[in-house]
């Protein structure tokens, strides 16, 4: 098998695994008791946290553990807005847990204002500038484009932003970006920021919101006060050392010119093939989406699939859902989206074996075209 799914979801590095059953295993107590084995518990997920930001670029009392990236980017959208009436701005090209976050305000009367994207899938600059005023509670864009790997320039963006209204809070969703980008999130100049582990080689179940230090946000769980009192519910410590483990392996594992170069090299397939590439101007270098004539994503997938190739064809979040809202805000047609795929690697994908996998999927793509199916 040949596996090109790497934005859904990615292979657990084995010393994030290792790490996962240590803290299952040995040191399993709740991190918030007072006895002894307790203590050390909170002393390994302190050491964790640590180590996930020092890899991220970050302080450590500014990441805080969530579920998942889609807890993440709830509690950025629901409680990072300092002005509760003030207006909110996203882009056309955010993930669906930013997205349907922003339209659930919409619903109770907040206004939200949505900037298109270009036809290279980054957000238009101007017209984000255009949509904040001096009302604006909270602008979110983010950093890399699940669907295509476009690159938006967030420090930029963000710089603007708070040059016009510098009272507005200032989100990322960073899922695709986090260690891809190689850009300290400190560096960025935002006040939220939102990970999640599975794209970088730990579980699924555990991901971070970054909270600048000095900005105040209201918790979204309450219970129990664990993570400072803003977000409640026991530490999953075991994901917690896998995540920090994970950082680790990928940060010193990932050569992003090595990843990039192969996404260049099936680019070149592709369109020599007679397919198209979606998206264009800066890159991750870590997903690629085409566009493949007259044939079906979903079709092209199964058959891949059958021929041992793993590829998506968009985003998995919202895989059940009828059309394709970011490739839409990009330009493309209905009919156009539906044949779009999703290639996108990881630190072991080798270029042989990325270059056969696109053979496959173009020699599968002639085949369904001619009615050669089986």
């Amino acid at each position: 098998m040949i596996y090109l799914d790497n934005a859904a979801t990615t292979r657990v590095f084995d010393n994030a695994v290792d790490a996962a059953a240590n803290a299952m295993r040995i040191d399993f107590f709740n991190p918030n008791a007072t006895y002894r084995a307790s203590v050390d518990a909170n002393a390994e997920m302190e050491r964790a946290r640590n180590a996930l930001a020092a890899a991220v670029g970050a302080k450590s009392d500014e990441i805080y553990f969530t579920s998942c990236a889609t807890e993440a980017n709830n509690w950025a959208i629901e409680r990072g807005r300092k002005r509760i009436k003030g207006n909110v701005v996203i882009t056309a090209g955010e993930h669906a847990s930013v997205y349907e976050a922003a339209m659930q305000l919409k619903s109770r009367g907040i206004d939200v204002r949505v900037v298109p994207l270009t036809r290279g899938g980054q957000v238009d600059g101007d017209a984000l500038l255009a949509a904040v005023d001096k009302e604006t509670a909270l602008v979110s864009v983010i950093h890399v484009s699940n669907e295509t790997g476009a690159v938006n320039n967030i420090k930029k963006l963000a710089a603007a932003v708070k040059a016009k209204s510098p009272t507005t809070v200032f989100h990322s969703d960073g899922v695709q970006a986090v260690l891809k980008t190689r850009e300290p999130i400190s560096s960025l100049g935002v006040d939220l920021y939102s990970a999640s582990a599975h794209k970088i080689g730990a579980p699924k179940g555990i991901g971070f919101l970054y909270v600048r230090r000095g900005f105040g946000i209201a918790p979204l769980l309450y219970g129990g006060g664990q993570e400072k009192n803003l977000r409640s519910g026991t530490q999953n410590t075991p994901y917690i050392a896998a995540f920090a483990a994970a950082a680790e392996d990928f940060a010193r594992s990932a050569d992003i010119n090595k990843i990039a170069a192969i996404r260049d090299r099936l680019s070149e397939h592709f369109v020599k093939n007679g397919c198209e590439i979606v998206g264009s101007g800066p890159n991750s270098g870590f997903v690629l989406c085409v566009h493949v004539p007259e044939v079906k994503a979903e079709i092209l997938q199964n058959i891949a699939s059958d021929n041992g190739v793993i590829i998506g064809k968009g985003s998995a979040c919202s895989g059940s859902k009828r059309g394709n809202r970011v490739l839409g805000a990009m330009g493309l047609s209905e009919k156009a989206a539906e044949c779009c795929i999703r290639l996108s690697f990881f630190v072991d994908t080798e270029l042989d074996a990325a270059l056969d996998a696109a053979r496959i999927i173009t020699e599968c793509a002639d085949r369904i075209r001619s009615g050669h199916v089986k």
